[in-house]
């Protein structure tokens, strides 16, 4: 990014940070402070440069903040090459952690706190010109940058000191007169500072930043300086969801993604599919997943990092999870068995319709078809869900007679690495949690619809014929479907609609519905791959997908789930042991979100395995989950503990490592220790 090019005379003034230890991080003279003491933040300059400034700070935690979220949970395992200190985090024993562990050093979570504290105490949001205010955007953008290191910090730590002010004196770094909160509390104050007129705050903009050429030649990334900086509304839709407020965290989530109709978020249609008529192999060259690795894969925000060490901060990412010859071809973390097993054993599922001839005896072929009849023709990571190996890929090395004995000879490419771009926020991670948020405020079907078949017309239109108290119920906390589903006019609300369409055509957010009575011509809608079934030439059908907007995020991987006729809550239900005979509809909808929360936090594994959620993802749904005390620990200890030991066969977590699982019953045990305590 070459930051440091870019602003160099400014950023090499004001960055004072020090290398210091984790005992002095509440110390002035620690100067974690990237400002003159008496300054003014009365200038557009000083709030520019200010705000850089504090992204400089945010790429010291930026590794980490992937790292910490990963090693913790049950998604990866460690090679026996990694570095000692992922190995001592991955091992659990934080208690006896290294004192030199370079991935506890709290300070740098506390520079960036400050920092923004500074900043927040000291700009001018007074000032106007030409009637504008110059510097709202950068004071709601500062406002989200210490929310979202607050949240990365206690998701690390536990409880943890909080303060709103600068520390700029031996008083004010008094840790005895400072609170400890933990995560719910500090999100719960924080979401108190974001005032209402914030919302429609667009991000700061300071145009196109990078592409210089090194001296190697290399060039780095443009940045389009705008993705620095999160959506206000995201931000809120987290604070609001790690303090359990989940009206207010649907809303906020559902107002981003609806946008308008000129900006309308949906979750696309990219996805990992079989091709050809034995639907035997994967085509690399129509694998629109992991070739672009989806639209809805590209950073909303990011943390820039630099291209070398010459310019600043860089990534240490790809060293860890790719092979290359830097690192002699050694990677250090990979998947675990758990995440292995929980790709497998997922129901890879096609759709076939008879359009040719159209009835066969009077009845219309439609026929949900799975995978599992080929499963022993294929390699592990291409049972079930086809995501992790389009996205993970080992291969043997050639070996000849130059092949040194320390070079590893097995090569692992992950393709989720931009190590330009530390990604916090992308559009599927949003819908996420918009399901988990709406999942908790009482709307279980509407969240499930997000995973199954996208919430689209049809589903909403299903809802209000089966189960219209869950629409009442989301417009009771200000997402009103039922002013469209009423709309007598016929004309779609586009400022309350979410998305549109499975078989949306694109052309003015026009609906278009598949009739299986009425014999449509042949086009983009449809593959040409057919087959005979009960003596019909029938053919797959795609006209809910590829000629719509949005789908079930669970399609990404696992073929036509909207028509999966496993894939229900109903299923899961049966499987969780929970028996709904004799229920009234409250207790109904009770279970049901504790089903709809097992599919939740397995489709987040599914899709965002190695971004370094999963830790919080885990820790957040445990906290849901509770019925005494802040966490349901057994909800994470069982299944991180199964993460080396997991088969295709044990969906309960039934193998496990029983002394990791005894310590994380303990939500003490899942945090780092905070240096100098």
């Amino acid at each position: 990014m070459k930051l440091k090019n870019t602003i160099s005379a400014v950023l090499m003034a004001l960055t004072v940070m020090a290398a210091t230890s984790c005992e002095d991080m509440f110390k002035v003279d620690s100067k974690i402070v990237l400002y003159d003491y008496e300054n003014t933040l009365d200038q557009a300059t000083d709030t520019v440069y200010s705000v850089l400034g504090i992204i400089k700070t945010m790429q010291k935690i930026a590794d980490r903040s992937v790292l910490l979220g990963e090693v913790r949970g049950d998604l990866v395992a460690t090679s026996s090459h990694a570095n000692k200190d992922l190995a001592e985090l991955y091992r659990y024993d934080f208690q006896n952690l290294s004192k030199t562990n370079r991935y506890n050093n709290p300070t740098d979570y506390y520079a960036v706190i400050n920092n923004c504290n500074y900043f927040l105490a000291h700009a001018d949001t007074a000032y106007t010109r030409n009637r504008k205010n110059v510097f709202l955007r950068e004071y709601v953008a500062v406002l989200s940058f210490r929310a979202w290191a607050y949240l990365q910090l206690a998701q690390v730590y536990g409880d943890v000191y909080f303060t709103t002010k600068p520390i700029l004196s031996g008083s004010d770094a008094d840790k005895s007169k400072l609170p400890k909160l933990n995560i719910k509390q500090i999100a719960d104050t924080l979401l108190t500072d974001f005032e209402e007129r914030f919302i429609d705050e667009l991000p700061p903009s300071y145009g196109e930043l990078g592409g210089e050429t090194t001296g190697t030649g290399d060039k780095s990334a443009t940045h389009t300086s705008s993705q620095f900086f999160i959506p206000v509304r995201i931000i809120m839709g987290d604070l609001a969801l790690w303090s359990e407020q989940y009206g207010k965290a649907a809303k906020y989530y559902h107002d981003y993604l609806s946008g308008n109709e000129d900006k309308l978020v949906t979750t696309g249609t990219g996805r990992v599919t079989w091709f050809g008529g034995d639907w035997i192999y994967l085509d690399p060259n129509g694998d629109t997943y992991s070739s672009t690795f989806g639209d809805n894969a590209k950073p909303i925000c990011y943390i820039p990092m630099e291209i070398d060490e010459y310019s600043g901060t860089v990534s240490d990412l790809p060293n860890i999870f790719n092979s290359s010859v830097d690192n002699d071809y050694w990677y250090q973390l990979t998947r675990s068995n758990g995440l292995t097993s929980l790709s497998s054993r997922q129901d890879y599922c096609y759709h076939w319709i008879n359009l040719q001839d159209r009835k066969t005896n009077g009845t219309i072929i439609d026929s949900c078809q799975y995978m599992t009849n080929k499963y022993d023709q294929l390699d592990t990571l291409r049972r079930g869900d086809l995501r992790l190996q389009t996205i993970l890929t080992k291969k043997n090395r050639t070996v000849d007679e130059y092949t040194s004995s320390n070079i590893s000879l097995v090569e692992q490419k992950l393709i989720k690495i931009n190590p330009e771009k530390i990604c916090l926020y992308r559009n599927d991670v949003v819908y996420l949690r918009l399901a988990e948020a709406l999942n908790r405020a009482g709307c279980p079907q509407m969240a499930f619809a997000i995973l199954k078949s996208g919430l689209c017309d049809d589903e909403l239109i299903a809802l209000y014929l089966t189960c219209p108290s869950e629409l009442e119920q989301a417009k009771s906390f200000g997402i009103d479907y039922l002013s469209w589903m009423e709309d007598t006019t016929g004309t779609v609300n586009t400022t309350n609609f979410l998305i549109y369409s499975r078989g949306q055509n694109n052309a003015g957010f026009q609906q278009v519905r598949y009739d299986l009575e009425r014999v449509s011509p042949m086009g983009e809608d449809f593959e040409s791959v057919s087959r005979t079934i009960d003596g019909a030439s029938i053919i797959r059908v795609n006209s809910h997908i590829d000629g719509g907007n949005t789908m079930g995020i669970h399609s990404r991987g696992c073929g036509d789930a909207a028509f999966d006729k496993r894939y229900t809550i109903d299923n899961k239900l049966i499987k969780m042991g929970i028996d709904t005979t004799g229920l009234d509809s409250l207790q109904r909808v009770e279970k049901s979100i504790l089903a709809v929360e097992e599919y939740l936090i397995d489709e987040m594994g599914l899709e965002t395995c190695f971004e370094g959620y999963r830790f919080g993802d885990l820790m957040r749904i445990s906290m849901h989950r509770a019925t005494s005390g802040l966490y349901d620990t057994e909800f994470l200890a069982k299944r991180v503990a199964s993460r080396s030991t997991a088969t295709m066969e044990d969906e309960d977590y039934s193998v496990k490592d029983g002394a990791l699982y005894n310590r994380l019953k303990d939500s003490k045990n899942w945090f780092l220790p905070l240096i100098g305590e």
